[in-house]
């Protein structure tokens, strides 16, 4: 920027102007080194080279213990420098690896002189919370689950990152680093979300267990059939479960996964509720673990094969937690039904049972926004081919709109279906009549989006036409605006896009 000497000049005279003076410019000969030479800078002064400015820090930091009593170690005292070490020899912790755990840290800017290692009391009014790390600690062939005994070391970074290392007090020596961000405050509680289980959680783990417990009980197709109404009527209504509890309850049926193969409609029914606990699945702490292990579920496929609701809910399940899945698993999906939606006589069927479920894996495909952009338009050419068919299902206009849509719900902009092509796909959706079909009407508008974006908007000759046919067919304000207009989309509108319901209190930010 500050090549531009109109630029340069501009800017010098507005700070001038606020500051009712002259503001001294320095002198930069080269602004495109000016990273680089600081950095050069910065290391002379940590060998000596050059002058070093630094006051160590400002806080002591505490580390909260588990416990009835609110006890906290000091695991950094106030005027430690940046860049040294410090361990706490005297003190032992039991690390769980293998499972969640978090870490929550507070800081005190008192004048009083903490130790290392110093235990303290945390009811006082000068300690503030900082955001805690949920983590899993994971194992390996040397490590197995359980608690190992380690020392702590701490060490303030030079970018204020306050860096824990957990040492292992056991062959082999091991590391395992956690890093708190000190220069922010702890993030409130997203408004109506609760940060404390409902209080008859444990009667609804209990019905959970009833179905899916290690232990044979006497239940019928009735029992499993009325689960859902068994959980709202103790938790309330499916649609207000918030996100702590619903990653609660998916925990409670991960401990049950086994037993879904009891029959179908055990296995329909966990597929159902472990989706809809788990979605979307990111968003919350610990959702890229709990999605990695549900995918180790996917090579198993669904046991009860000739059963089509079966199949609809295992497809409904990987559709919700499409968003915590890897490019990698999610093309592996794809690969496994893009037999099922290509045009007939397209592909050779490929070996093994028969999937079901052609509706729902077309939504899953589509929700499956970390694939290529090149695998994108492929499956969307299939899908418009399959729609010139009277037969196809008005879903299949919802998928090809979410396929090529300018805002995508979760994945990188980079993974956008060009503009060129999304007008292609537009001029066939502009031959359906939206009066009749609400889905392609709203297929356009997703696909015709204003985002701001030159590389990802289409023309605006195009965009007009949308907008005119959506007036002529009295589509929503809403999906108007959204092509005419940069917005942000309304909670309803949300819902179409994704397919389903967020958790309340959880918003994505697009």
């Amino acid at each position: 920027m500050f090549r531009s000497a109109v630029l340069a000049e501009r800017l010098a005279e507005a700070l001038s102007a606020w500051r009712g003076a002259p503001v001294h410019r320095l002198y930069n000969d080269n602004p495109d080194a000016a990273v680089a030479r600081g950095a050069v800078a910065y290391g002379l002064a940590r060998l000596g080279g050059a002058p070093k400015i630094g006051g160590g820090s400002a806080r002591s930091y505490f580390l909260m213990l588990d416990g009835k009593n609110k006890q906290g170690v000091c695991v950094l005292p106030k005027g430690r420098g940046e860049g040294e070490e410090v361990p706490l020899h005297d003190r032992r912790f039991a690390l769980r690896l293998g499972q969640p755990v978090r870490f929550h840290l507070l800081s005190s800017t008192a004048d009083q002189t903490y130790q290392a290692g110093e235990l303290v009391s945390l009811d006082k009014a000068d300690f503030i919370s900082l955001p805690p790390i949920a983590t899993v600690i994971k194992t390996d062939r040397e490590t197995r689950a359980g608690e190992m005994p380690v020392q702590l070391a701490t060490v303030l970074t030079e970018v204020g990152t306050l860096e824990m290392h957990c040492i292992s007090r056991q062959a082999p020596p091991r590391r395992w680093k956690l890093e708190f961000q000190l220069r922010v405050e702890a993030a409130p509680a997203s408004a109506g979300v609760s940060t404390e289980l409902p209080p008859r959680f444990a009667e609804a783990a209990g019905l959970i267990d009833r179905i899916y417990g290690g232990r044979s009980q006497q239940v019928g197709p009735k029992d499993i059939k009325q689960l859902p109404n068994a959980l709202e009527k103790v938790l309330g209504k499916r649609e207000v479960w918030d996100t702590p509890l619903l990653r609660e309850l998916f925990g409670v049926l991960w401990e049950g996964r086994k037993r879904r193969r009891r029959s179908a409609a055990h296995e329909r029914l966990w597929f159902n509720l472990t989706g809809f606990c788990l979605r979307p699945g990111f968003g919350f702490p610990l959702d890229d673990w709990r999605v990695d292990q549900l995918w180790s579920l996917y090579h198993e496929g669904v046991q009860f094969i000739p059963e089509s609701q079966v199949w609809s809910e295992w497809w409904t399940l990987w559709r919700r937690v499409a968003g915590g899945l890897d490019e990698a698993a999610q093309v592996h999906i794809l690969d496994d039904i893009a037999f099922y939606l290509q045009p007939a006589g397209k592909a050779k069927k490929p070996a093994g049972p028969k999937k079901q479920g052609y509706d729902d894996m077309v939504r899953l495909a589509a929700a499956l926004d970390r694939i290529t952009v090149a695998r994108k338009i492929e499956v969307g050419e299939w899908l418009l081919e399959r729609l010139r068919k009277p037969k196809e299902g008005t879903a299949t206009w919802w998928a090809v709109g979410r396929l090529a849509a300018r805002d995508p719900f979760y994945g990188s902009t980079h993974n956008v279906v060009p503009p060129a092509v999304a007008a292609a796909w537009l001029q066939q959706i502009l031959d359906v009549d939206w009066k009749s079909n609400e889905l392609a009407a709203f297929a356009a508008a997703v696909i015709a989006r204003k985002t701001g974006d030159r590389e990802r908007d289409i023309g605006d000759q195009l965009r007009g036409q949308i907008i005119d046919k959506l007036q002529t067919a009295k589509a929503p304000r809403g999906w108007i605006a959204m092509v005419s207009e940069i917005v942000h989309l309304d909670e309803i509108d949300e819902r179409r896009v994704l397919g389903d319901s967020l958790p309340p209190g959880l918003k994505l930010v697009h």
